[in-house]
């Protein structure tokens, strides 16, 4: 079976033919043509497609999810067009434990929670690689684009070529005892390149759009998930003050479950410049707004950290070594969201999963609960769980 892209030499010495591979398809483009390089590796393919909740016959799920039932339906015909088999892996309960009961948690303490983090980390690549296990596969594969590279306990994981499509910030909570047993083929090219390759294909959904990141809150709206929040955790869903800095009142806000920090849009208050989302103050239920400037800082805290190689050191400052590491010439870089071009790091203390990070470059628009992920060059160092500017107790 012939492939319309060229295949890296790195990838086919991994996969040589007759390799036992599980691939999670979701129906989208980015899997497909996955399954179509696999193939044309000689691979021996299976598929798994999860079910991560109890879906609705609610338009708003149809096609806007990457495990919809729409898009189970594709996964199944995509892999039976290929003779491959395919069945359903059922992780709604662990789903509802580890992502969107967290999610909801999160939310009710005036964070903005990124639940694909948890998915990855908690979910996903860790079933994928207990169901490879069980079928005799030597890796499981997905459609993402990121890197595993090197060997054995000596893996790490890097950003995908293609930097308008790199998702390694999505990956970094992935235990890397796992990175030895996962296969990421797409991480060596570009989507453009990917879709056109779909078309030569033939493949049904090569200008599919892509998924939208949460799989479980059709049209971005929250609310429905929050029907069971206790009276002792609705504070952040009741209407309040927005406030400046001096605490003068600028308008009202819907809930705090509405906003994050950075935000610009959505505010409803007329000014002469631009206010932004400073902080969300749960304890008042106000929202902080302020000019652009106030979001700056040069220091991000975290917690639940999550080491993506060994031998991280505790303490490390600009110009020291980075043990265990190839060596690389790039800078030390703090990603605060996805396709975060990243702000220079002068330092960092690392202890019992808290992470405190000094940066030589300010960044702006760190939002509580999203993720903070550190790359040296192209490899993910760890990341953790953004708390703020001010440390464990004044997040």
């Amino acid at each position: 079976m012939s492939f319309p892209l060229p295949i890296p030499e790195d990838l086919r010495r991994a996969l040589p033919p007759g390799t036992g591979v599980l691939l999670g398809i979701s129906g989208g483009v980015d899997s497909a043509v996955t399954l179509a390089l696999l193939r044309a590796l000689e691979c021996d393919v299976q598929c798994v497609t999860f079910k991560n909740f109890c879906y609705s016959d609610d338009d708003a799920f149809t096609d806007k999810s990457c495990c919809s039932l729409e898009a189970i339906g594709d996964a199944g015909r995509l892999a039976r067009s290929y003779g491959v088999p395919h069945w359903v892996g059922d992780v709604e309960k662990p789903f509802r434990a580890n992502v969107i009961d967290p999610f909801i948690q999160e939310y009710t303490r005036a964070r903005t929670p990124n639940p694909c983090l948890d998915c990855n980390g908690i979910v996903r690549f860790p079933e994928l690689v207990r169901l490879a296990d069980r079928q005799g596969c030597a890796f499981a594969a997905t459609g993402h684009y990121a890197r595993i590279s090197g060997a054995g306990e000596n893996s790490f994981l890097q950003r995908g070529v293609d930097p308008a499509k790199d998702q390694s910030y999505f990956l970094h909570r992935i235990n890397r005892r796992l990175f030895p047993r996962l296969v990421f083929p797409l991480g060596g090219y570009v989507k453009t390149d990917v879709r056109e390759a779909a078309r030569q294909l033939g493949i049904r959904v090569a200008d599919k759009r892509d998924s939208q990141e949460i799989c479980f809150v059709p049209d971005g709206d929250r609310t429905f998930l929050f029907d069971q929040v206790s009276d002792g955790d609705a504070r952040a869903l009741a209407p309040g003050e927005i406030v400046d800095r001096s605490g003068r009142v600028r308008g009202r806000h819907r809930g705090l479950i509405h906003y994050t920090v950075g935000q610009r849009k959505g505010l409803g208050i007329a000014a002469p410049d631009p206010l932004y989302v400073l902080e969300l103050d749960l304890a008042a239920a106000r929202l902080v707004v302020g000019p652009k400037e106030e979001l700056e800082t040069l220091t991000v805290s975290g917690d639940e950290f999550v080491a993506a190689v060994d031998g991280l050191p505790d303490r490390w400052a600009l110009g020291d070594p980075l043990p265990g590491l190839p060596e690389v010439a790039e800078e030390v870089v703090l990603s605060i969201r996805h396709r975060h071009a990243g702000a220079k790091v002068a330092a960092w203390t690392l202890k019992d999963g808290y992470i405190e990070v000094t940066l030589a470059d300010p960044v702006d628009g760190a939002a509580p609960g999203q993720g903070l992920v550190l790359y040296a060059g192209d490899i993910v160092l760890g990341g953790a769980r953004i708390l703020g500017r001010q440390g464990r107790e004044g997040s």
